[in-house]
């Protein structure tokens, strides 16, 4: 019993980070497997890892949603290359990752490789110079202001995301004054890969997917967290019923514990990310990872 109330307070904190989408939560859930409840099977704690994040996702997307913080056309589109990705991905880890030295050792070095992004994202400044960054942030900034000040329910049609223009080769989306572009080939395509390493290790992908949105594609971040929230959605149900399919054990007593405590941390997730020091609760979160990556590589 006491280790299921371990598992349940772990995963608030969890759920927290899971529904904030800079990436970091799904990370989390896996430490706390691997190191506090010491579980040996690294099938189960990928096909768990993943059940957690789509619960998180069930709390924070429609908060999201209210919010309009949501691309639509976007999460549509990245969800074409999505599935098959994630089932590609469950296959293979399956197969050749499902030795815990070798995951461990894998895991390891992915954590330290994400953690060393999240704190690059945090601190970075160079990426501001490039005009895209810069008009991404301006028009986020200005519609996060107005939201603060009147609420989200005051965003008028030429604030709130709406898609202006769908072609072959070029999706035009209106926000905050402003008009962004990404081509849906490239967006598909990030779709597969992104989701291919999040089912080969077990994980929520926000830790790519943040980036890829923001920095490849050049949303604005105020759109990012929602969209990116909602587009693994599909991946992610894809790949937990894959590793299913595949026989995987899971240990549904602990599955129970854990679903409540991320539901509460993903509840609070959207209802305070605005007022959140985001460099801080990045940087904090990130040091934990590097170390414990660092750790699970070379132990």
């Amino acid at each position: 019993m006491e280790h299921l109330l371990v598992a349940f307070s772990w995963c608030v904190l969890a759920g927290f980070l899971m529904s904030m989408g800079g990436g970091g939560g799904g990370i989390l859930v896996g430490v706390g497997h691997i190191s506090i409840l010491g579980i040996a099977d690294p099938n189960m704690i990928k096909v768990v890892n993943q059940i957690l994040e789509f619960t998180s996702r069930l709390i924070s997307v429609p908060l999201y949603y209210r919010q309009r913080r949501l691309v639509w056309s976007v999460a549509l589109i990245y969800g074409i290359g999505a599935p098959l990705g994630a089932i590609c991905g469950s296959w293979l880890s399956r197969s050749y990752l499902a030795n815990m030295a070798a995951y461990r050792v894998a895991f390891g070095i992915l954590v330290t490789l994400v953690a060393a992004r999240v704190l690059y994202e945090a601190w970075a400044k160079a990426a501001m110079r490039r005009l895209g960054h810069r008009r991404a942030h301006e028009a986020s900034e200005r519609v996060s202001r107005h939201a603060r000040v009147s609420g989200f329910a005051s965003l008028d049609a030429n604030d709130a995301p709406r898609t202006v223009e769908t072609a072959w080769d070029r999706i035009r989306i209106r926000f905050g004054g402003e008009n962004f572009d990404f081509n849906p080939w490239g967006a598909a395509l990030g779709g597969f890969g992104i989701s291919l390493v999040c089912s080969l290790f077990g994980v929520g992908g926000g830790f790519l997917a943040t980036p890829f949105l923001a920095s490849v594609l050049l949303f604005p971040m105020y759109l990012v967290v929602g969209t990116s929230l909602v587009a693994l959605m599909l991946p992610l149900a894809v790949s937990v019923i894959t590793y299913l399919a595949l026989r995987v054990h899971v240990d549904w007593a602990l599955v129970a514990s854990e679903v409540p405590g991320v539901l509460v941390g993903s509840f609070l997730g959207p209802a305070l990310n605005q007022y959140f020091n985001e460099k801080a609760l990045r940087t904090f979160v990130a040091t934990i990872l590097f170390a414990t990556g660092l750790y699970y590589t070379f132990t």
